[in-house]
């Protein structure tokens, strides 16, 4: 049944001229507008304790899926949270793109 579960888990994230959706099925979603964004860039963020989420990090809440890059979101009103990302590349491409 664990095993079962470990397949479904997925770690999306999109990101448009107005907001970033991060889907980590079959447990959160999360919607965030960029107008309430402080900063936000890539980062190795390296060992947080394993994979999934992590809580009370320094970097706040991490979400990954494996590896150990990500994007470092802090929030206007003080919230950070990193999503992790097998994608650096093109993820930096993205923000470049976005002028983020």
């Amino acid at each position: 049944m664990v095993i079962g579960l470990f397949g479904l888990i997925r770690l999306k994230t999109e990101i448009d001229h107005s907001e970033i959706r991060m889907s980590f099925n079959p447990f959160i979603k999360k919607k965030i507008k960029l107008k309430d964004v402080k900063t936000m860039e890539v980062v190795n963020y390296g060992f947080v304790g394993g994979w999934g989420i992590r809580l009370w990090t320094k970097y706040g809440t991490v979400y990954n899926i494996k590896g150990n890059k990500g994007l470092s979101i802090t929030l206007k009103n003080g919230n950070k949270f990193i999503i992790g990302t097998q994608k650096e590349t093109e993820l930096k491409s993205v923000l470049k793109t976005l002028n983020l």
